[in-house]
Formats: C-alpha cells, sequence, structure tokens
C-alpha cells in the first residue's frame, strides 16, 4: 500500500466520520436529545482528529504547507473551520448547535475536495515564494470563518423558526447572541481576506509584474469581500435587518467565497492555475 493510498483513505475516512457527525447533530436538534448533542461533539472531535493527521501528512508528502492546490485549500479551509468551532464551542456552550449547520457544509467541501486529484507534488521553483503561503493562508483562515459563520447562522434560523427565546437543554441561546457572534466572526474573516487580497497583490507585481490583473479570480475574490463588506454595512447601521435577513446573507456570502476560492475554474480561463493538483 503506497502513501498515497493510505493518505486518501484517511481523507474519506475522515469524510465518513464527518458525515456520522452531521446525522448525529441532525437528530439531536429534531428530536430535541441533549445527549446525543454530546455525542456529535465527540464524533466531530474524531473526524477532525484524522482530518489533522490528513493536512500533517499531506504537508509532510509535499514539504509545502498543505492548502496550496484546490484538494489542500478546500480541505484546509474545512479543518480550520472545525477547528474554529470545536474550539469555540468549549469556551462558548450556545454554539455547540451551530455544529448541526457546519457539519452539512464540511462534508460537502470534503467531497468535493476529493473530486480533485490527490497528487502532491512539490512546488515548481516559481512558486516558491513567501508571499504565497500568506496568500493562500490568509484565504484558508478566511474561509473558515466565513463557512463557520454560514453554520452559526443556520442555527439563527433554526432558532427563529422554532420561535423560541433559547433552549438551555441543548443550549440553544437567544437570537441576538447568535447575531452578535456572527458579526464577530465575519469581521474577522474579512480582515484576513482583506489580508489575502493585498499580499496576493504583493506577489503578482513580484510573479507578473502588476499588483492586479483583473483576473476571474482577482474579480470574484473582490466581488466576495464587498458583499461581506456590505454584510457589516447592514449590521451597524440597520438593526432591523438583523436576524433571518443577516443569517439568509451570511450564507449567501459563503457561496461567493466557494465560487471565489474553487469554483471560478469552471466558468471562466485564470492565471490561478497552481491550484489544479
Amino acid at each position: 500500500m503506497t502513501p498515497q493510498t493510505v493518505l486518501s483513505a484517511f481523507f474519506w475516512l475522515t469524510a465518513v466520520v464527518y458525515a456520522l457527525a452531521f446525522g448525529l447533530f441532525a437528530v439531536a436538534l429534531v428530536f430535541r436529545k441533549p445527549r446525543t448533542l454530546g455525542h456529535a461533539i465527540v464524533v466531530a472531535w474524531a473526524g477532525f482528529f484524522l482530518h489533522t493527521v490528513v493536512v500533517v501528512a499531506r504537508w509532510v508528502q509535499t514539504g509545502h504547507p498543505a492548502f496550496v492546490s484546490y484538494f489542500e485549500s478546500m480541505s484546509a479551509s474545512a479543518w480550520f473551520g472545525m477547528l474554529a468551532y470545536l474550539a469555540l464551542q468549549q469556551w462558548k456552550p450556545f454554539l455547540r448547535p451551530a455544529g448541526a449547520g457546519l457539519m452539512p457544509l464540511i462534508v460537502l467541501l470534503m467531497g468535493w475536495a476529493g473530486t480533485h486529484p490527490f497528487g502532491g507534488e512539490s512546488l515548481p521553483v516559481s512558486l516558491q515564494s513567501f508571499w504565497l503561503f500568506v496568500h493562500a493562508g490568509f484565504a484558508t483562515a478566511a474561509a473558515g470563518c466565513f463557512l463557520f459563520a454560514a453554520g452559526v447562522s443556520a442555527v439563527r434560523l433554526y432558532q427563529q423558526r422554532r420561535n423560541a427565546p433559547s433552549d438551555p437543554a441543548l443550549h440553544i441561546a437567544p437570537g441576538d447572541r447568535y447575531d452578535e457572534f456572527n458579526f464577530r466572526l465575519i469581521l474577522l474573516g474579512f480582515v484576513f481576506w482583506g489580508i489575502m487580497t493585498v499580499s496576493g497583490a504583493i506577489w503578482a507585481d513580484g510573479a507578473w509584474g502588476r499588483y492586479w490583473a483583473w483576473d476571474p479570480v482577482e474579480v470574484w475574490s473582490l466581488i466576495s469581500w464587498l458583499v461581506y463588506a456590505i454584510y457589516l454595512h447592514i449590521y451597524a447601521v440597520w438593526r432591523r435587518l438583523r436576524g433571518v435577513f443577516l443569517a439568509w446573507y451570511s450564507i449567501l456570502g459563503a457561496l461567493f467565497v466557494a465560487v471565489s476560492l474553487w469554483g471560478i475554474r469552471f466558468l471562466y480561463e485564470t492565471l490561478h492555475t497552481y491550484g489544479s493538483n
């Protein structure tokens, strides 16, 4: 059995465990089973451990941080989203139900990552730049924040639909707590996305001789950044639009990010071809 086969097996095992965790989260919320919620979190931790093995093994295999290729970027973004969720739900129990919203996004992203080649070649010399790792690293961190925010938004919509201020048994808090947390999470992702854009421009100037080329990936990244800028403006100015509207807006924003990072190559020719593996 080759190392590549072992890596692939661990990856798909991770996806299966995450899917199991999602099933447990769904059962916990639909049937109001607090103990099942606890089991779901334990299974999510197990999946995260397996996922960490995949990310570290990939790093060792390629010799560079595992967030450069399309496969790596999707996998690492899912990993970062899970890290944020699992760490923060320990500190803020009202976030525990957010796993029910986050896990299906993680499972879908892992499945999408699995459609790309697992090949782990070393980077060509032309791409071995400090700015590449800053650029790709902050893109991954931002995507993880936006995925987590979409998961929190799903719980906000669930809470609103049940028309219940809170549910202590399932750690579901009043809606405004989710609104505030989502704002902070999206603000952090917004800053990370901005750093990604600026570092990419600096890298592009050194690699291509210009800061901005109006490449489709650059344009869609700018659009995504503006989408979240509008979110932050709405939250700060129009209080009456908090709640259901901004929850749906957050989920829509995550779709824009997915298109920007991973979907654009299906629509346009792009200079950003280093992530094809």
